[in-house]
Protein backbone atom coordinates (compact mmCIF):
# COMPACT_ATOMS: atom_id res chain seq x y z
CA UNK A 1 0.00 0.00 0.00
CA UNK A 2 1.42 3.34 -1.01
CA UNK A 3 1.33 6.50 1.05
CA UNK A 4 -1.22 7.97 -1.36
CA UNK A 5 -3.57 5.02 -0.88
CA UNK A 6 -3.10 5.15 2.89
CA UNK A 7 -3.96 8.87 3.03
CA UNK A 8 -6.89 8.34 0.68
CA UNK A 9 -8.39 5.76 3.01
CA UNK A 10 -7.26 7.07 6.40
CA UNK A 11 -6.68 10.78 5.84
CA UNK A 12 -9.97 12.13 7.16
CA UNK A 13 -10.06 9.90 10.28
CA UNK A 14 -6.46 10.90 11.05
CA UNK A 15 -7.29 14.58 10.65
CA UNK A 16 -10.35 14.17 12.87
CA UNK A 17 -8.21 12.35 15.45
CA UNK A 18 -5.72 15.23 15.58
CA UNK A 19 -8.47 17.86 15.90
CA UNK A 20 -10.29 15.92 18.63
CA UNK A 21 -7.07 15.36 20.57
CA UNK A 22 -6.23 19.07 20.34
CA UNK A 23 -9.60 20.14 21.74
CA UNK A 24 -9.64 17.27 24.26
CA UNK A 25 -6.27 18.24 25.67
CA UNK A 26 -7.18 21.93 25.59
CA UNK A 27 -10.25 21.16 27.68
CA UNK A 28 -8.74 18.56 29.97
CA UNK A 29 -5.41 20.23 30.73
CA UNK A 30 -5.98 23.95 30.22
CA UNK A 31 -9.64 23.91 31.38
CA UNK A 32 -10.63 26.22 28.51
CA UNK A 33 -14.33 25.67 27.82
CA UNK A 34 -14.71 28.75 25.63
CA UNK A 35 -13.55 26.65 22.66
CA UNK A 36 -16.70 24.50 22.73
CA UNK A 37 -19.36 26.72 24.31
CA UNK A 38 -21.15 29.37 22.34
CA UNK A 39 -21.12 32.99 23.39
CA UNK A 40 -24.87 32.99 23.96
CA UNK A 41 -24.75 30.01 26.35
CA UNK A 42 -25.18 30.59 30.09
CA UNK A 43 -22.22 29.88 32.40
CA UNK A 44 -21.75 26.34 33.64
CA UNK A 45 -22.18 25.22 37.26
CA UNK A 46 -18.66 23.84 37.73
CA UNK A 47 -16.27 24.98 35.02
CA UNK A 48 -13.32 22.78 36.07
CA UNK A 49 -15.39 19.59 36.27
CA UNK A 50 -17.16 20.43 33.01
CA UNK A 51 -13.82 20.98 31.24
CA UNK A 52 -12.36 17.73 32.61
CA UNK A 53 -15.41 15.65 31.65
CA UNK A 54 -15.67 17.25 28.19
CA UNK A 55 -11.95 16.70 27.61
CA UNK A 56 -12.24 13.04 28.55
CA UNK A 57 -15.18 12.61 26.18
CA UNK A 58 -13.25 14.29 23.36
CA UNK A 59 -10.29 11.96 23.94
CA UNK A 60 -12.69 8.98 23.99
CA UNK A 61 -14.07 10.01 20.60
CA UNK A 62 -10.55 10.62 19.26
CA UNK A 63 -9.58 7.06 20.20
CA UNK A 64 -12.82 5.80 18.66
CA UNK A 65 -11.91 7.62 15.45
CA UNK A 66 -8.46 6.04 15.48
CA UNK A 67 -10.04 2.62 15.96
CA UNK A 68 -12.38 3.38 13.06
CA UNK A 69 -9.36 4.14 10.90
CA UNK A 70 -7.81 0.77 11.75
CA UNK A 71 -11.11 -1.00 11.06
CA UNK A 72 -11.33 0.70 7.66
CA UNK A 73 -8.41 -1.44 6.52
CA UNK A 74 -10.15 -4.59 7.67
CA UNK A 75 -13.89 -4.10 7.05
CA UNK A 76 -15.79 -0.98 6.02
CA UNK A 77 -19.04 -2.08 7.66
CA UNK A 78 -17.35 -2.78 10.99
CA UNK A 79 -15.74 0.68 10.87
CA UNK A 80 -19.05 2.41 10.18
CA UNK A 81 -20.85 0.39 12.88
CA UNK A 82 -18.13 1.18 15.43
CA UNK A 83 -18.19 4.92 14.81
CA UNK A 84 -22.01 5.02 14.87
CA UNK A 85 -22.09 3.17 18.22
CA UNK A 86 -19.38 5.44 19.64
CA UNK A 87 -21.21 8.55 18.41
CA UNK A 88 -24.39 7.43 20.16
CA UNK A 89 -22.42 6.69 23.35
CA UNK A 90 -20.74 10.10 23.11
CA UNK A 91 -24.12 11.81 22.68
CA UNK A 92 -25.58 10.09 25.72
CA UNK A 93 -22.53 10.77 27.90
CA UNK A 94 -22.32 14.39 26.71
CA UNK A 95 -25.97 14.94 27.58
CA UNK A 96 -25.43 13.50 31.07
CA UNK A 97 -22.31 15.62 31.55
CA UNK A 98 -24.13 18.75 30.43
CA UNK A 99 -27.00 18.07 32.84
CA UNK A 100 -24.60 17.46 35.72
CA UNK A 101 -22.09 20.27 35.25
CA UNK A 102 -23.64 22.53 32.62
CA UNK A 103 -26.86 24.41 32.65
Amino acid sequence: MSAEQFLELAGIPLLLFVILMYYGMRLWIMKDITAIRGKNKPPVKDEAAYAKAAGQLMVFFAVATLLMMVLLFWNLYAAVAEIVVCTVILGILWSRMNKKYGE
